[in-house]
This record gives C-alpha cells, sequence and structure tokens, in this order.
C-alpha cells in the first residue's frame, strides 16, 4: 500500500504546535492563506519571535522604537558578527567590487557609533534585548536594578537610538 505524500503546509494529527484549543490561547501565531485564492490551505506563521515583537504587539514599544531596534539588530547582522553555522558564499568578492548597499565594514562603523551616541549604560541594555534576544526584565536584574525598570530603560534608549537614526517622532 502506497501512501500519498501529505502537502507540507497541511497540520498532521502529530502536530509540534500542540492542540488546536491550546492555539486559540497562544499569543504570537497567526493563520495565514498560502495563495490569495478563496478557500486556499492555510498555514501559521509565528509573530513574535523576539522581545522587540512580543512588546510592540503588548503596546509596550511605539513603532518608532521598534523599528529602531531592529535597524540596530540589522546593522549588527549585516557587519557579520553573527557566528556563522553554513558557509557564506558571498564572502569572497574577486572583482573587488561591492554591490548596492553597505559593507560589512560599513555597518560595523554605523553600528559601533550608534552604540556610542546612546551611551555605554544604554547600549547595555540595546545589546542584551536587540541583539542577544533577552528580555529587559532579566537585564535589569543582571544589572542589580528593580525587574520593573527594564522596560522604561530600554524606551529611553530605544528614543536614543531613534534620534541617531533621524526617524521622525
Amino acid at each position: 500500500m502506497v501512501r500519498g505524500k501529505k502537502p507540507l503546509n497541511e497540520r498532521s494529527r502529530e502536530s509540534d504546535f500542540g492542540t488546536s484549543e491550546r492555539l486559540q490561547h497562544t499569543a504570537g501565531i497567526r493563520y495565514e492563506r498560502t495563495s490569495k485564492k478563496l478557500g486556499a490551505k492555510k498555514r501559521l506563521r509565528i509573530t513574535q519571535q523576539t522581545p522587540l515583537d512580543r512588546m510592540l504587539s503588548r503596546e509596550q514599544l511605539t513603532q518608532r522604537q521598534y523599528d529602531a531596534g531592529e535597524k540596530l539588530y540589522t546593522l549588527f547582522y549585516k557587519s557579520g558578527k553573527l557566528q556563522r553555522l553554513t558557509s557564506n558564499y558571498d564572502a569572497v568578492i574577486v572583482d573587488g567590487g561591492k554591490r548596492g548597499g553597505e559593507t560589512a565594514g560599513e555597518a560595523e562603523i554605523q553600528y559601533n557609533e550608534a552604540l556610542k551616541f546612546v551611551g555605554r549604560d544604554l547600549a547595555s541594555v540595546l545589546r542584551w534585548v536587540c541583539i542577544v534576544g533577552s528580555s529587559p526584565s532579566e537585564w535589569a536584574k543582571k544589572e542589580g536594578h528593580a525587574e520593573k525598570s527594564g522596560v522604561t530603560v530600554l524606551r529611553i534608549a530605544l528614543d536614543a537610538l531613534g534620534d541617531y537614526f533621524r526617524m521622525p517622532r
């Protein structure tokens, strides 16, 4: 007996996501259609992967603060500071030219200047939340502050970062 292959976007009975009742009460998961046709199959999409995503959905951050944190992470990622798990095929450039966008060196310079602009204390919380992906309360606890003050300090740091990037208020 040959079983037909099941499409990848269909849920199986042995799901890693849990029961449908649990999914109804889980934040950060959204169903989306795989095409624009009416009646198209749906798939699950995780919408809250980082602390910034969660705090934006809880309205603890403004869109400007969120965008500033995402831009800082993008600069960090482009600078090549992340540890690689796979090979980088763009690393060797034979002709010496650069393709559109900034190089790793330019991204690292801008990343370091942004952290220098906000100051050493605020840069600490930005690295802890935006880059490492830990919660602001864990940062506050590590630094010896009240746990509830972590979000407030993060907001101040993200506002300063938004000023550095000249984002409109």
